[in-house]
């Protein structure tokens, strides 16, 4: 099992989505989406591989293949990462209805700069 690091911008879209959620939905619905991300984060911890390698050939910069893997109950949301040799970093929560453009404008976007927890 591997631990996770999250980059910046994964931290501030989990806060922004979960803020959404809280907005138009309550308490619970914000939890309920902060513990289905974290669950999918967890299995992605346990089987790195079990995400997505379609969009790999996006950004062949990085030091290993992206991957996504959906977060159940949300539809629409992805978590984009990278397996490293020490850990997972998480560097995306995205909705995928802003479109892949949008996705890769981040400058900054560097899977191996992170926490080990996003705060929740």
């Amino acid at each position: 099992m591997k631990p996770s690091h999250w980059s910046p911008a994964a931290v501030q879209d989990l806060d922004q989505a979960a803020t959404w959620y809280g907005d138009r939905g309550g308490e619970a619905l914000e939890i309920g989406f902060i513990d289905a991300v974290e669950s999918v984060v967890k299995l992605l911890e346990a089987h790195p591989g079990a995400g997505s390698a379609l969009h790999a050939d996006l950004l062949p910069s990085l030091a290993a293949p992206l991957r996504f893997h959906p977060v159940r109950r949300f539809d629409g949301y992805l978590i984009y990462y990278v397996e490293l040799p020490a850990h997972i970093s998480i560097v995306r929560v995205w909705n995928a209805s802003r479109g892949m453009e949008a996705l890769f404008e981040d400058e900054g976007l560097n899977p191996d700069i992170g926490s080990s927890h996003p705060g929740y």
